[in-house]
């Protein structure tokens, strides 16, 4: 039985004085939100949640937040425009991962952003990897660096919104709405919304839905989440854009200016052929 099949089983309809309802994957939901699930079934969207937390004893080929990639020992590291070297933000090693749709189930994904005050972002041409990178190694047989103090030693220009290194849990999961991704757009949700309760307590019902499904937090795939808007939605260029890669604040370990977001996005036609040259980066914060 999927998801929403559980609700669809159910023929007499949900009143406010019913008590609170187990869902399929385990949450507790109000009868108000249980109806409304089924309608938010046509936007869902996989994702794998990630839980991040601190951790120094690492391999150079685990995933992670932060601390030392795996590089291949003899290839040039990456840099910025003027030369400073990048430092790493995260490493997926799909075999370490659940399967995605799209993604690859072999290899490491990199991401590498500068130590300015825009972490290598470029408002103008926010797929110009000129102050970051995103690199994929299919196979990563070849001898590795071991000796990173050239990045030790390099002066920052500002600080990095990660201190140390994370290691990386990976959950299956689903996301059914955004309040902040243009591809679901604000009329959809408050028409979702309006229609499943009166305007009295429509907001408890957004706090609800925000709150057992949240676009927040580290992810791959699924919806994004922004403090801000979603650069995707004034470009044409970029409106086949999905999410690759989310990493959120955590503080204390993780902060994007002031407790910011971080997004990757990439063209699901580069995606599927493992082309990761024209990936829109983008960050910002409240």
């Amino acid at each position: 039985m999927g998801f929403f099949d559980f609700f669809r089983s159910k023929q007499t309809p949900v009143t406010p004085e019913q008590a609170a309802v187990v869902l399929p994957d385990g949450k507790t939901a109000s009868p108000q939100l249980a109806a409304l699930l089924p309608r938010l079934e046509p936007f869902a969207l996989p994702c794998i949640r990630i839980k991040a937390t601190p951790a120094n004893s690492l391999t150079l080929t685990d995933a992670k937040f932060g601390g030392y990639p795996y590089w291949p020992a003899g290839k040039p590291y990456p840099a910025d425009s003027e030369g400073r070297y990048l430092y790493l933000l995260a490493q997926l090693n799909f075999a370490q991962i659940p399967k995605l749709e799209g993604y690859p189930d072999k290899g490491l994904l990199q991401f590498y952003i500068g130590a300015d005050d825009l972490y290598g972002m470029n408002f103008d041409a926010p797929t110009r990897q000129e102050d970051f990178r995103v690199v994929y190694f299919e196979d990563f047989d070849a001898a590795p660096i071991a000796d990173f103090s050239f990045l030790d030693v390099q002066e920052l220009e500002s600080g990095m919104p990660l201190k140390g290194s994370m290691q990386l849990a990976f959950a299956p999961g689903k996301d059914y709405f955004s309040f902040a991704d243009f591809r679901f757009s604000d009329e959809t949700a408050e028409s979702l919304i309006a229609d499943a309760e009166p305007v009295k307590g429509q907001h408890l019902l957004e706090e609800e839905l925000t709150r057992l499904y949240p676009d927040e937090g580290h992810k791959m795939g699924g919806y994004a989440y922004f403090t801000q808007t979603d650069p995707r939605q004034d470009d044409p260029a970029y409106d086949d854009y999905i999410l690759l890669l989310q990493v959120d604040s955590q503080l204390p370990d993780i902060c994007w200016g002031d407790a910011g977001v971080g997004n990757f996005f990439i063209h699901r036609a580069d995606l599927e052929r493992r082309d990761f040259s024209r990936v829109l980066y983008n960050w910002d914060c409240t």
